[in-house]
């Protein structure tokens, strides 16, 4: 959509999810096509209702940097809540990357990527921005949940802005982004989708030589999908720092600014999956106007 600067009565955030970002859930990747074939179901139902939202611009919450730090604290045996506190904007004019044997490159929404980053200066938030000069990296936890949404539109698809927070941003700091994001897509004049790019617990399996097993995963991945089913994403401020780390669950942050973002657009929610066929846990789960016709597709 063209911007005008007039605002669309149906401008703003009109379309949300919880996508995970398995790599083996690519098609090309797998190297069990059936291993999760449930949760792969789910996602290109997701694909599907984000396909009929026509948002004009996706804004992707991306892991990367909660999976570097998880990284470094796994081989550290230390705490992930580390490092500085910041919500990293991408404001390249491109998004690039890798997943497996997939290769894409998608164009961003810089005035609307320049629009938030102006926003949380002014709301005195830690944002920064991210990939000026080049394509801005991405890597599985965001090329997974792409290849199910912008993948499949012919072109011109819908431009993107990729925003990753870190595990040291505050609770409250993520739901006051997320009321920042909708606002920003409201006064874009555009329809915009948001989308959590989100694992769950990676504990589940006592024989991963990484992870190892924790029953925290279970744990987590209950009190997350109840949150989630009855439309509650503000029950996860109940979940303790302690169980998200035995857990390993990288959902936590980017599902918080999903929660602030809801509450000021808020939007009915469609539990899709809730699935564990390997070592960690996958939710998928789509929001929508109450109104919204929902075929079955």
């Amino acid at each position: 959509m063209k911007d005008t600067g007039k605002h669309d009565r149906s401008a703003g955030l009109v379309f949300g999810a919880i996508l995970p970002h398995g790599p083996d859930l690519i098609p090309q990747n797998a190297k069990d096509i059936a291993q999760m074939a449930e949760t792969r179901a789910a996602m290109e139902k997701a694909g599907r209702r984000f396909a009929a939202a026509q948002v004009d611009a996706l804004i992707l919450l991306d892991p990367e940097t909660i999976h570097t730090t998880q990284g470094i604290a796994l081989k550290e045996a230390r705490s992930c809540f580390m490092g500085k506190s910041m919500l990293s904007i991408g404001v390249s004019a491109y998004a690039s990357g890798t997943a497996g044997s997939v290769n894409e490159r998608y164009l961003c929404d810089v005035p609307l990527a320049d629009a938030i980053l102006q926003a949380g200066r002014d709301s005195a938030l830690p944002v920064a921005p991210a990939g000026e000069k080049d394509d801005l990296r991405l890597l599985g936890g965001a090329m997974v949940p792409l290849w199910f949404t912008l993948h499949p539109l012919p072109e011109p698809r819908p431009r993107l802005v990729v925003i990753a927070p870190s595990p040291t941003v505050p609770r409250p700091t993520l739901l006051h982004f997320g009321v920042l994001l909708g606002d920003a897509a409201r006064k874009s004049g555009k329809r915009v989708a948001l989308i959590a790019s989100a694992d769950q617990g990676h504990t589940h399996d006592p024989h991963n030589p990484r992870f190892g097993f924790s029953p925290a995963a279970a744990r987590h991945d209950a009190m997350y999908c109840e949150a989630v089913a009855q439309n509650r994403l503000d029950r996860l401020l109940e979940i303790g720092n302690e169980l998200i780390e035995e857990a390993w669950a990288d959902s936590l942050w980017q599902t918080l600014i999903l929660a602030g973002a809801l509450t000021a657009a808020p939007r009915a929610v469609d539990f899709l999956s809730y699935a564990v066929p390997t070592y960690y846990g996958m939710a998928v789960a789509v929001y929508e106007p109450d109104s919204a016709t929902k075929p079955v597709l």
